[in-house]
């Protein structure tokens, strides 16, 4: 349902001029953004370390499980800090960005086509205030949000950015998500409980 964009790029068709004929990303196409894969995710450089199994699992789905999990009444483990501030967009704005990217001119994404796509800070704090106000606009029992801190997985998010401006996606066009009220609505006319 949500995307945080703190290590991820967005890389649209091979760099302007190139000559390669692969689909392989280049530091050149991709600086500052990618070193490798993880999972097949491109990592920041700043992120060599991929954690493997649960605890990447954890850690990629630590946005999603706290809305998708409590709004269809099941229990949410939460690993990481109430007031913990992370990156978050809506799946409908990705989609919408992608299409923009994938209409924009190619001199305006230049050389470089990595692309940070703008997402709003959300903290456990203010996403389960959110879950709770919809709850009750729409008569919904909510699953328990149940602490289950751990170290580890704190220890990697504290290390992500906590916001992502995206100015270079807003001056293509780039849609900005909105508010996390919407796009907790959004992913509930799509995936609700019926």
């Amino acid at each position: 349902m949500f995307a945080g964009f703190s290590r991820r790029a967005f890389r649209i068709g091979s760099p302007t001029g190139s000559k390669a004929t692969s689909s392989r990303f280049s530091p050149s196409s991709t600086r500052p953004w990618t070193t490798g894969t993880c999972n097949g995710a491109y990592e920041q450089r700043a992120n060599r370390h991929c954690p493997t199994g649960k605890t990447q699992r954890r850690r990629r789905e630590l946005g999603q499980q706290m809305f998708r999990e409590s709004l269809h009444g099941e229990a949410c483990l939460l690993p990481v800090r109430r007031d913990q501030c992370h990156p978050m967009t809506g799946y409908r704005t990705i989609i919408e960005s992608l299409i923009a990217l994938h209409q924009a001119p190619g001199g305006q994404l230049g050389h470089d086509r990595a692309i940070g796509l703008p997402a709003r800070g959300v903290t456990p704090q203010l996403a389960e205030s959110v879950i709770r106000e919809i709850a009750v606009e729409r008569g919904l029992k909510l699953g328990p949000i149940v602490e289950a801190f751990d170290p580890r997985i704190q220890g990697i998010v504290e290390n992500w950015p906590i916001a992502v401006d995206g100015p270079r996606a807003l001056a293509l066009g780039i849609p900005c998500p909105p508010p996390l009220k919407k796009i907790v609505e959004q992913y509930l006319e799509d995936f609700g409980r019926r």
